[in-house]
């Protein structure tokens, strides 16, 4: 009955500190107050026809505290000021998150509102003559055009738009568009880029692999690449001279409770219960001795190895050359050192 109790104390306590939780990390990534006051204040200009001052607010109220109904009065607010493509994907997206709310009603009004719009949206297709595309940036108002968008008729609001391509050691290329109101379809060709002559290369500047520019340091050269290694290898070693000291205490300390288990044990080794107690004393230091010993004895191997084996400065004679590097292991199974090599 008890650990009935206690365990649904402790599933009400966990499903609590959930809940709680999750309203913590809801008020920690929003800011309630200043969103409904940037609310509040761009419906006041809204209901005195000034649209342009009011879409500002309804973004920035968005961005502290999403909600369905800002995004509606937000994607309504960019239809009046004629973002007919950003009022379109607005409404849509308000659709989308109405239906996952249940809010029938706001879902068919939104989606409606979306249908009307995409007949008159205004397209721009960017198509892009270049054979060479490996290195071609195209931007639209400073926002990159993925190659998935090429030739593609993307929804963009009407205005002036400018579309920007570049590439190492090519010219930049420019053009403005202006988008008009309508459903119109832009078509901007970015063509073949030219070459620059005065644009400098890796090599101009002296950046190949492995070599720094001019006036440039290059990476600093370890003058003593092994010493992490040796030091390494100083430290397992000292390790394995204690474990070693170690195993010899223990061997000496069950040595000693075996001689003095003597006086209380018989010729067949039968013991008393003082002597029993001696001897498996005894037993327990020389078990500890042992695995000290071969732990120590592995740690003081590795530590060796791996000081004679680390590496030295690097020089040309040293392309080529098989390098071996060796760790120890230490188990509940297993003692020993690994050995590795490299080339």
């Amino acid at each position: 009955m008890k650990l009935k109790l206690f365990r649904s104390i402790f599933f009400c306590s966990l499903c609590s500190s959930l809940v709680l939780g999750s309203v913590e990390v809801r008020a920690a990534g929003s800011d309630a107050p200043a969103a409904q006051a940037l609310f509040n204040e761009a419906k006041k200009l809204i209901a005195d026809g000034k649209w342009a001052e009011a879409c500002p607010k309804l973004e920035e109220s968005q961005k502290l505290d999403p909600g369905i109904g800002t995004q509606y009065n937000l994607a309504n607010c960019y239809e009046h000021i004629g973002r007919a493509a950003s009022a379109w994907a607005v409404f849509l997206n308000v659709a989308g998150e109405a239906k996952a709310a249940g809010q029938t009603a706001r879902e068919k009004v939104a989606r409606d509102r979306a249908t009307v719009l995409e007949a008159r949206l205004a397209k721009l297709v960017i198509t892009v003559r270049s054979t060479d595309v490996s290195q071609l940036k195209v931007t639209r108002d400073g926002l990159e055009v993925g190659r998935g968008q090429w030739g593609a008729a993307i929804p963009i609001d009407a205005g002036e738009h400018r579309i920007v391509a570049s590439a190492l050691g090519k010219k930049t290329w420019e053009k403005s568009v202006r988008v008009p109101v309508d459903g119109v379809t832009v078509n901007v060709e970015v063509p073949a880029l030219q070459d620059d002559p005065n644009a400098t290369t890796l090599a101009d500047r002296g950046l190949m692999p492995g070599k720094p520019a001019d006036g440039q340091e290059g990476a600093p050269i370890d003058e003593h690449p092994g010493r992490t290694q040796r030091i390494g290898g100083i430290v397992a070693g000292a390790v394995g001279i204690v474990g070693i000291g170690v195993g010899s205490a223990f061997g000496l300390m069950s040595n000693s409770k075996k001689n003095d288990s003597e006086p209380h044990c018989n010729a067949e080794n039968r013991c008393d219960e003082t002597g029993l107690g001696l001897r498996d004393d005894a037993l327990k230091y020389g078990t500890i001795s042992t695995i000290a010993f071969i732990a120590g004895g592995a740690a003081l191997v590795g530590g060796v190895v791996l000081f004679v084996t680390a590496p030295k400065a690097k020089d040309a004679s040293q392309v080529g050359k098989v390098t071996w590097q060796a760790a120890p292991m230490i188990g509940p199974r297993e003692t020993g050192f690994h050995v590795q090599a490299r080339w």
